[in-house]
């Protein structure tokens, strides 16, 4: 794993080699960028926590459905399934 250290020393000699070539980069952050990307991964979760919660759901009600249709109650302690 990189720590901030290894990161900084990383980033220095990379400088280092812009520099004798004679480039000069300033990192300006892109804050519109950022902001899709941010914006794409709330989507995306919201997304995947919907689909997640329909799918897992379904059989759930399916299996209720059924136990109506048949005149079943799911869970009842007092059913006499022999009359």
């Amino acid at each position: 794993m990189i720590t901030d250290k290894t990161y900084q020393v990383e980033q220095a000699k990379i400088e280092q080699l812009f520099q004798e070539a004679g480039w000069k980069v300033e990192l300006v952050p892109n804050y519109e960028r950022i902001e899709r990307v941010a914006e794409r991964a709330m989507f995306e979760n919201v997304m995947r926590d919907t689909t997640t919660f329909i799918f897992m759901s379904f059989g759930t009600v399916i299996h209720g459905m059924v136990g109506a249709a048949f005149g079943c109650v799911v869970g009842a302690d007092d059913i006499d399934y022999k009359a």
